[in-house]
């Protein structure tokens, strides 16, 4: 059965090399496509979704940002279940630096969205630097911009039912309740905790086949 997976702003799919499912699953990363001037994460869900074949039973997956498409590209197709990890669930959990950032500021060039290594670190609290840095490496500040500009203005007027699974030390999308919590693990803890995400998340999708 196939799981189609989204990935954070980095734009990045090796995040997904430290995910091992059950061999029943395959594993289909969606490479994104490049998104319209001011384009809403709706808008943008809508499109993408296309991508997605639905002729046969299947899951959505979504790191971060990647979470966030994941519940809007659900709402035009019909998956067995979600799972959001280091992501969030509605507006008000959007992060208030971001909310209270004034819209001119997208209109800078898009070399001023791509993060330095070691604030990055920091924010992540990632222990594998090495990848995070050639993630960070070859994002592209365009999309970047983009995807925050769409994150500030998300609406999320229809919450779709997923299955979150947060970082405790998440120090960019906060942990929240109903979601759940894997201790000690940052922003990037789809690498640095694969070990136990993986646990978690194998559970809940044999789980969710017998129900």
């Amino acid at each position: 059965m196939k799981v189609y997976c989204f990935s954070g702003l980095g734009s990045d799919e090796r995040v997904f090399e430290f995910l091992k499912l059950d061999s029943f699953f395959e594993i289909v990363t969606i490479p994104w496509i490049k998104p319209l001037s001011k384009e809403s994460i709706e808008d943008y869900s809508a499109r993408i979704s296309s991508t997605i074949s639905s002729t046969e039973s299947f899951f959505i997956l979504g790191v971060s940002f990647g979470g966030i498409v994941a519940q809007e590209v659900a709402k035009h197709k019909n998956p067995i279940a979600i799972i959001a990890i280091s992501s969030i669930k509605e507006r008000s959990q959007i992060p208030l630096g971001l909310k209270l950032t004034p819209n001119f500021i997208f209109s800078l060039p898009s070399f001023f969205f791509k993060l330095s290594p070691i604030i990055a670190n920091y924010i992540f609290g990632a222990r594998n630097k090495l990848l995070l840095k050639q993630i960070l490496k070859d994002t592209q500040g365009s999309f970047v911009k983009w995807a925050l500009f769409a994150l500030k203005n998300w609406q999320s007027k229809e919450v779709v039912d997923s299955f979150y699974i947060s970082g405790g030390a998440d120090r960019l999308l906060k942990p929240f309740q109903g979601a759940e919590i894997l201790d000690g693990g940052g922003h990037f803890m789809i690498v640095d905790k694969s070990e136990e995400l993986n646990e978690l998340i194998n559970i809940h999708f044999f789980n969710s086949l017998k129900k």
